[in-house]
């Protein structure tokens, strides 16, 4: 009996030296959502994310031919839980590590019977020194801009929006990013009038991005490029391996007026994957088999008034404008999308947050004739953060 205790604790011992080593926490949130949508021209499927947070792509759209739809959503899948570990090595160096998961997108479950939802992943990166390795957030993205909603993310029309595998070298207020590419791609029909075909395919580089940070007071503002290269590879379009490049640069922040904040970003260039949640294609590839890059201009402004120190409302306006190069390739695609919001949101403490919020957005697809679509949006949510 005591040989065996012997063991198993010579076989933990590893274990609990590196346990003392390292901190552990936990962290993250549980949160109801309900809905009540309207839509002008269809219907959003049961399995479809515009269900569960606003996507400006999902919006139904149908030329004007469509019937007035409208659904009602509850839902607890937005709710995540993250882990986090800090070791002290042996030089003193510090790693940080975190891993974060939510269950939205989950193809598992349902609203019949019980809701089980698989959980995804949406962080699992560490750090070490100025290094920073794994997915999280893309550097050309900057969450401290990001305003408060009750709609998971809100402002999806005019954000960059991205979490992506990189490897990130921060020095100060500079950093530089090697990221996971991909490029969205619309072919040429195979026949006129028939719709072109969407694919998506990995570049031969990586997305490159380059971000400086400035402070000034309680005023924050990010200035971020990127360089990309789009690529189709052999199969794709008649036999076709072409490569292109792109270039897009963004700005935003957070100016502070008294106790209420303004905050911001624009964004432009061949940037259509990393705003709007990739409403619009990359490129168009033409029947030449030429890469034409989609010009993607997208914003957002939102401004957020404290009416006492448990009470704010946000009034928040976002757009998002696509120019491909040949329409009758791109038809059927989003060409531009905006959306309008207000919000009223209570903490009776720091841990607990009621919300409030009705929406408005319109999208609008490529077409010779009108091809638009319309969604009304009233969202109450309640969340509690551990």
């Amino acid at each position: 009996m005591r040989k065996t205790s012997a063991i198993l604790l010579a076989a933990a011992l590893p274990m609990a030296v590196q346990a003392a080593n390292t901190e552990f926490s936990y962290g993250g949130y549980i949160k109801m959502d309900a809905m009540m949508s309207t839509y002008s021209d269809g219907d959003i499927g049961a399995a479809s994310l515009g269900r569960d947070f606003y996507v400006p792509s999902a919006t139904p759209t149908s030329g004007g031919t469509g019937e007035e739809t409208s659904s009602v959503d509850f839902s607890a899948k937005s709710s995540r839980i993250n882990f986090k570990t800090v070791t002290t090595t042996d030089s003193g160096d510090k790693v940080t590590g975190f891993v974060e998961m939510d269950f939205l997108g989950s193809a598992q479950g349902n609203e019949v019977v019980s809701n089980s939802y698989s959980p995804r992943l949406r962080h699992a990166f560490f750090t070490h020194n100025n290094l920073t390795v794994g997915q999280t957030w893309s550097t050309f993205m900057n969450v401290g801009a990001l305003p408060e909603t009750v709609d998971f993310l809100g402002v999806s029309d005019g954000t960059v929006f991205n979490r992506q595998a990189q490897i990130r070298y921060t020095m100060g207020d500079f950093q530089f990013a090697l990221e996971n590419p991909e490029t969205t791609l619309v072919t040429a029909p195979a026949a006129p009038g028939a719709p072109g075909t969407l694919t998506t395919d990995d570049s031969g580089l990586p997305d490159i991005v380059a971000r400086y940070n400035l402070k000034t007071g309680d005023h924050a503002f990010t200035v971020a490029a990127i360089a990309r290269q789009f690529a189709v590879q052999d199969g794709l379009q008649n036999g076709v391996d072409e490569t292109a490049n792109g270039f897009g640069v963004s700005l935003s922040g957070m100016v502070k007026l008294g106790a209420d904040d303004l905050k911001f970003s624009y964004t432009t260039g061949d940037v259509a994957r990393y705003v709007g949640l990739a409403a619009a294609q990359d490129a168009i590839v033409d029947a030449s088999g030429d890469i034409k890059a989609t010009t993607v201009n997208a914003a957002f402004v939102a401004y957020r008034h404290f009416w006492n120190d448990k009470m704010r409302s946000t009034i928040a306006y976002s757009m998002l404008d696509a120019d491909y190069d040949d329409d009758a390739i791109a038809a059927g695609r989003v060409e531009s999308s905006s959306s309008t919001r207000l919000n009223l949101m209570y903490s009776p403490t720091k841990e607990v947050t009621y919300g409030v919020e009705y929406s408005m957005a319109t999208l609008e697809k490529v077409s010779t004739t009108k091809n638009e679509g319309d969604l009304n949006r009233l969202h109450f949510t309640a969340k509690y953060s551990f």
